[in-house]
């Protein structure tokens, strides 16, 4: 009972933790006009990705690489089927066509890379290095399209029967926006808030998982990859209902997508370079390959009609829960 207590109890510094950390991290990337896309595909997607970071990395520092790699995968199989599912059901989420045909085959293939350097059942620092090194790579050209107006010129039109839909563009006014962001000191102040309560839950997050997998005997990679998975995801959870109920489906697919990118590239990679990371083939069929299936099953759902409809969220919904029975069950 007191191990349930302590991960229910994680999950409040966790959650606010990123919540402040995302404030902050898009005020200041407000104050330099930056489109929502990219706001959703990098300051969130990293604010709403801090937990899995912290919580992996310490799960690899303390020598449990199981831990580590199941809350990585879990949680990109959930920001698939349980987030856009979620998010698709309150109202169908409106995909900027360049998220689905770049960055979600891009989260394809760094999930196929995981598998072939998984071949000597070891994720070790070199392996760590090249998935880091890939992450910064994709952020530096991302910026740089942003930087020469890719995003904005790829905006949707405005519907004009739809008085809530957002503007072209993506619904900003680079001007308008910076003038309405916070002040720069307010939103260090939440950064500097949302890093210790990231920091603390976490811990608690992974003492409270520990004991419960003790009690259940239960493998702790299954507890990664569902209850701490799930737990790590709430703040894209959050952030991705948010942005549905305001028709900001580029921020809402963005952060969903951008998370897995981080997820796989600097989570992964991060959690390597602090211990190298044990793979047996179990955990990548077990947890690589559902990761991989959501992605992939992500990109025709998104095509059509450039919107990701209520029953398609439904399916995707329940694709997330077998996949979480099936964890159970066989495991």
């Amino acid at each position: 009972m007191s191990d349930t207590l302590l991960f229910a109890f994680a999950l409040l510094p966790l959650t606010l933790g990123a919540d402040w950390l995302v404030r902050g991290a898009s005020g200041l990337a407000q104050r330099f006009g930056v489109s929502p896309l990219v706001v959703g595909l990098t300051v969130v997607a990293f604010g709403t990705s801090a937990p899995e970071l912290v919580v992996s990395a310490i799960a690899s520092l303390e020598g449990q690489p199981d831990v580590a790699v199941g809350n990585i995968m879990g949680s990109t199989a959930a920001n698939v089927g349980l987030i856009v599912g979620v998010g698709a059901l309150i109202r169908p989420i409106e995909v900027h066509r360049r998220v689905i045909v770049r960055e979600t085959p891009l989260v394809i293939i760094v999930l196929s890379l995981v598998m072939v350097l998984s071949l000597n059942d070891a994720v070790g620092r070199l392996d760590g290095f090249i998935l880091v090194s890939g992450w910064a790579l994709y952020l530096f050209f991302l910026l740089r399209w942003e930087r020469v107006g890719l995003f904005r010129r790829a905006g949707r039109a405005q519907d004009p029967d739809d008085p809530d839909a957002p503007p072209p563009g993506g619904g900003t006014d680079p001007e308008a926006t910076a003038a309405a962001a916070p002040g720069v000191w307010w939103s260090l102040v939440r950064i500097g808030l949302g890093l210790p309560c990231l920091t603390y839950g976490a811990t608690w997050l992974l003492e409270g998982a520990e004991g419960i997998a003790r009690s259940l005997a239960v493998p702790e990679a299954v507890i990664a990859a569902t209850m701490i998975a799930v737990g790590t995801s709430l703040p894209e959870l959050a952030s991705t209902l948010v942005a549905a109920f305001r028709r900001m489906g580029d921020i809402a697919i963005g952060n969903v997508i951008g998370s897995n990118v981080f997820n796989l590239g600097l989570v992964l990679g991060t959690s390597a370079l602090v211990r190298p990371l044990v793979l047996h083939p179990s955990i990548v069929v077990g947890y690589v390959l559902p990761a991989l299936a959501f992605s992939v099953i992500l990109i025709p759902l998104a095509l059509h009609r450039g919107t990701v409809q209520r029953w398609e969220g439904g399916l995707l919904l329940l694709l997330y829960l077998a996949y979480i029975v099936l964890v159970w069950l066989f495991n």
